[in-house]
């Protein structure tokens, strides 16, 4: 694993940092119904991503993971959705790289990137 070393260069440790948790505050889409506390985690992850955010709104949603050649590697359609989605993504048997996840409400799509070490 490669860190920055505050002097310019790059040092490497063979221990690894503990995760990184954070909220994504609420993200209203303009003009349009919001997600509040997207949260995906752990990313970088080897192969489950859990993600949850809370819709404000009864709205139809679709939730997609996407790799970065525009192909949808998973995909889950919520009708009259309101209230908090929780769900477990396992992208074990996939290629390492760069995922999208991009959630569709009624009016706009919302997107946070995926990494698999």
């Amino acid at each position: 694993r490669a860190f920055c070393d505050p002097n310019g260069g790059a040092y490497f440790s063979l221990t690894w940092t503990p995760l990184v948790y954070w909220t994504q505050p609420t993200s209203r889409i303009e003009g349009g119904t919001a997600i509040a506390n997207l949260d995906v985690y752990p990313n970088p992850s080897r192969d489950l991503f859990n993600v949850t955010f809370t819709s404000e709104d009864v709205q139809d949603l679709e939730v997609r993971v996407i790799n970065v050649v525009g192909e949808v590697v998973y995909t889950e359609n919520l009708q009259q959705f309101v209230g908090e989605y929780t769900k477990s993504i396992d992208l074990e048997s996939y290629t390492k790289g760069v995922y999208f996840l991009e959630i569709t409400t009624n009016s706009g799509v919302v997107n946070k990137k995926l990494i698999i070490q």
